[in-house]
């Protein structure tokens, strides 16, 4: 905080919030599943770069204007999550999927490359 002429600022660093999220495996590879209802076409990005994967988007409040909450529990505005992929995937074979609420990322594992021995 700084004081400046009796009159007090308050300067906050913006985090993005982050969604319930869960990472199983499964024989196939890996699936990352967020809980993240609301979401409409093209406000959701998902990305891989080497073994971490970024979920980003925005829900937006579903309030134009200002509500005078009691309460208020449901996040909106940007949102990421950052998941380093603990096992070998297929870049080239990530499938998304958003329905009912939860966006559901399916990482398969590499094919088995086979190897003939020269004689």
């Amino acid at each position: 905080m700084l004081l400046r002429s009796n009159r007090l600022f308050s300067f906050t660093q913006y985090v993005a919030w982050q969604p319930p999220t869960d990472v199983y495996e499964t024989e196939d590879g890996l699936v990352v599943q967020v809980e993240i209802a609301g979401m409409r076409d093209g406000n959701l990005q998902v990305s891989l770069e080497n073994r971490l994967l970024v979920i980003s988007g925005v829900r937006e409040d579903p309030a134009a204007e200002r509500r005078a909450y009691n309460q208020m529990e449901i996040r909106s505005g940007e949102f990421r999550i950052e998941l380093e992929i603990p096992i070998p995937v297929d870049a080239r074979g990530i499938e998304a999927h958003y329905e009912d609420g939860f966006l559901r990322v399916i990482l398969k594992r590499p094919a088995a490359v086979r190897v003939s021995l020269s004689e």
